[in-house]
C-alpha cells in the first residue's frame, strides 16, 4: 500500500538469461510520460526510485549499472 510522502527504491537485476520486463501500472508516473525500457543483458542491474503521494507513484530510473 503507497503511503503519502514515501520513497521507494527497488533495485532490478536481470538473470543470466536477461530479457526480462516489467509491467507497471496506472499508479505509476514517469518523466514524458514514458516508462523505462530496462536493461536486458543478463546479469544487468537497474535501479527504479519512486516517490509517492498517495495515490500516485512517481518514478525515475538509472539504468545499466556496472
Amino acid at each position: 500500500n503507497m503511503q503519502a510522502g514515501a520513497t521507494y527504491i527497488l533495485r532490478v537485476e536481470q538473470d543470466s538469461s536477461g530479457s526480462r520486463t516489467l509491467a507497471y501500472g496506472n499508479a505509476y508516473k514517469w518523466p514524458g510520460g514514458t516508462a523505462p525500457v530496462l536493461t536486458t543483458t543478463g546479469g544487468a542491474t537497474d535501479i527504479l526510485s519512486f516517490y509517492s503521494d498517495g495515490t500516485s507513484m512517481f518514478g525515475n530510473a538509472t539504468l545499466d549499472l556496472q
